[in-house]
C-alpha cells in the first residue's frame, strides 16, 4: 500500500439484532449528535456531499435497498462522516433525520420471505416468517459438470446436460409453487442464494408463482451447498444489514 493511501473498505454483514443494538449504542454515545441521511434505491448522494463519501465502494453506492449515511458531531470537533448501512429490504422514505427510529422501524418490520438456494445439482426451498424458518425442502438432480470432447458425443453430452438442468429447474419451480400455494399467508419477498449464473438461467426459463418475479429481495445470499443448515444461515443473512465504515487515514 502506498504512503497516504487509505486502506480498502470492506463490507460487513451484521444480523438484525446486532444492527438494532449498534444503533441503540450510537444514539447513547455521550456528547454525540447524529445526522442520518436515508436514500431510497436509485437515489444519489447529494452532489455537494459526494466528496465526503467518495471512499464508499460501488457495492454501497449502488445498493438496491437504498442507503443510510451516518455523520457524527462531537463538540468541539466538526461533523465527521462515519459509516454507510444498506438495510435488507428497500428504504421507502428518504430524508435527513437526527434520530434512528425510521431505520429501526424498517429493520424491525415483520416480513415473510420465500428463499431459493440453487446450485447445479442441488437446491433448497424455504419460507421464513419474521426470521423464523417455518417451511423447508431440499432436493436435487444430478447434472454433469465436465464437457466431453469429440463431435457427436460432445453434442449429445450438451443436450443431455441441458435436459438435466431444465429438469432441475422444473423441480425447483414445482416445489416453490406447491409450498407457496400451501402457505396460508402473503409472501413479501423472494430471496435467492447460490450460483449467480444458475439463478439467472432459472429466472429466464421459468415463471415464478404469485408474481414473485417482481418482488425479488435486493441481496443474494452466499451459499456453499444448499441444505437445511445453509437454509438456516440464509434466513439470518436475508434479514442482515450491510455496513461500510470509513477507513482511518
Amino acid at each position: 500500500m502506498s504512503a497516504g493511501k487509505a486502506p480498502p473498505v470492506h463490507q460487513r454483514l451484521i444480523s438484525r439484532r446486532s444492527t438494532l443494538e449498534m444503533l441503540a449504542d450510537m444514539e447513547m454515545e455521550p456528547g454525540a449528535t447524529w445526522r442520518m441521511q436515508l436514500l431510497k434505491p436509485g437515489e444519489l448522494i447529494p452532489a455537494a456531499e459526494v466528496e465526503d463519501w467518495d471512499w464508499l465502494p460501488s457495492s454501497a453506492a449502488e445498493s438496491e435497498s437504498g442507503l443510510a449515511l451516518f455523520t457524527r458531531t462531537v463538540a468541539p470537533s466538526g461533523p465527521e462522516v462515519l459509516m454507510a448501512l444498506a438495510p435488507p429490504f428497500p428504504i421507502g422514505q428518504s430524508g435527513d433525520f437526527s434520530e434512528f427510529s425510521t431505520l429501526e422501524q424498517l429493520v424491525q418490520q415483520a416480513q415473510t420471505v420465500a428463499i431459493i438456494l440453487l446450485r447445479l445439482g442441488r437446491y433448497s426451498f424455504g419460507i421464513a416468517e419474521d426470521e423464523k424458518l417455518i417451511v423447508h425442502k431440499t432436493g436435487g438432480r444430478y447434472v454433469k459438470n465436465r464437457q466431453r470432447k469429440g463431435g457427436q458425443s460432445a453434442s449429445r453430452f450438451v443436450r443431455n446436460r441441458e435436459k438435466a438442468i431444465q429438469e432441475l429447474f422444473d423441480q425447483v419451480a414445482e416445489v416453490a409453487r406447491s409450498r407457496i400455494e400451501a402457505h396460508e399467508g402473503h409472501i413479501d419477498w423472494l430471496a435467492f442464494g447460490g450460483d449467480r449464473n444458475v439463478i439467472l438461467q432459472f429466472l429466464k426459463r421459468l415463471t415464478l408463482p404469485n408474481d414473485l418475479s417482481d418482488r425479488i429481495a435486493p441481496w443474494r445470499v452466499p451459499v456453499e451447498r444448499p441444505g437445511i443448515h445453509e437454509l438456516e444461515r440464509a434466513v439470518t443473512s436475508v434479514w442482515s444489514c450491510r455496513v461500510w465504515e470509513r477507513p482511518l487515514n
